[in-house]
């Protein structure tokens, strides 16, 4: 009876111990109260400050960027976008974004060559790499981490978001067959090395905001000027106020633009956001490129079309101004370490490039010739 009743109290023990394991269990695996899974996402409500102004290219280029990266986040990045002139002028957005007074600002890298000359090889070159060329050296050739290097002096991240190809070149009433014709003009011109240019050659290079110069042609204010691709002068218009084109535009070979982010105001991001925002960023230059090159071919047939009429310089006259311009760069590489180290990373992936260049002959950019019908 004894062993009986101790069977038993033995049996009870068993089973309390194995229920109380499996509570041990349930809890152990049920998560906890406060998962961060479990709580909603945080959002991020910022500003981005524009350099350009309603109605340009490169503005639908921001707008584009800005719902890319809200589309991708499922609206837990809310970009609001300001033009330029709504909340500073465009000469202040670097320093705006720097300061954090705004979380992003987009902009054209050579606009801030005065506060380092390297600016003017992260935008633009004259008489130098094509838009393949920078898409190539940012993506595989280093050109991202030296962006990140020069913009991050002035805390912030660079994210580019487009490539332009080959700039229209001058636009005038004046016809313009050689440097000498230069002599004496005054020529709406954006970009350090571009401005030193225009001097060597006699002209008077002029700063002009985008939206002062179809008014500053018309009224002759400037004898000329040069803005941007096709695509981007056919929507200011230019064509309407000058009578000739003055090509090809190796003034600027192809043009960057992209996004400065406050440092900060990366810092606190989720990494899943992060990701977002880099893939946007690529997913952007890949988009507006694609635009660009082929709006650009499309515009330039309209100007043509509308009668003006296109010259250019003679041989003498381009290569004069490739001496000129290995002047100036070789000056600038002595004078700032940035502008040297920036141009050596070019000039490797160049170097790097240059027998395949070679051994593509017509292709190495498509070609012109017709396929028989």
């Amino acid at each position: 009876m004894i062993m009986k009743r101790l069977s038993i109290i033995i049996m009870i023990l068993l089973i309390a111990a194995t229920a109380t394991g499996c509570m041990k269990s349930q809890e152990t695996t049920a998560p906890p109260t406060n998962n961060p899974d479990s709580a909603p996402a945080k959002t991020f409500d910022w500003k981005m400050i524009s350099t350009w102004g309603e109605g340009s290219l490169q503005y639908e280029n921001d707008k584009y960027f800005v719902d890319l990266v809200k589309k991708l986040s499922n609206n837990r990045i809310n970009i609001k976008l300001h033009a330029s002139g709504e909340l500073a002028p465009a000469n202040q957005v670097l320093d705006m974004v720097s300061k954090g007074t705004v979380q992003m600002g987009s902009d054209w890298p050579n606009y801030w060559s005065g506060m380092n000359t390297a600016f003017d090889l992260l935008g633009s070159q004259a008489i130098g790499m094509t838009n393949w060329d920078y898409l190539l050296w940012i993506e595989q050739g280093g050109g991202r981490d030296l962006y990140n290097e020069i913009y991050g002096k002035f805390n912030t991240l660079y994210f580019p978001t487009s490539i332009s190809g080959m700039e229209s070149g001058i636009r005038s009433n004046k016809q313009i067959n050689s440097l000498d014709d230069l002599k004496g003009m005054k020529i709406r011109m954006a970009g350090l090395i571009q401005a030193q240019l225009a001097q060597a050659v006699g002209a008077t290079p002029v700063t002009l905001a985008t939206t002062e110069i179809y008014e500053a042609l018309q009224r002759g204010v400037v004898d000329g000027a040069e803005y941007s691709s096709p695509a981007a002068d056919e929507m200011l218009k230019i064509h309407e106020v000058t009578k000739y084109w003055l090509t090809p535009g190796w003034h600027q070979s192809s043009s960057v633009y992209g996004v400065a982010i406050n440092q900060d105001a990366w810092n606190s991001l989720p990494d899943d956001l992060k990701v977002i925002v880099e893939e946007a960023s690529k997913a952007a230059v890949l988009s507006r490129s694609a635009f660009y090159a082929y709006g650009d071919a499309l515009a330039a047939k309209r100007i043509l079309e509308s009668g003006v009429q296109t010259t250019q310089l003679p041989d003498s006259d381009m290569q004069k101004l490739r001496e000129i311009r290995a002047e100036i760069m070789s000056k600038l590489a002595g004078e700032n370490p940035d502008f040297a180290k920036v141009l050596k990373s070019q000039q490797d992936y160049l170097n790097n490039y240059a027998n395949y260049r070679e051994m593509q002959g017509d292709w190495s950019f498509g070609t012109n010739s017709i396929i028989p019908e």
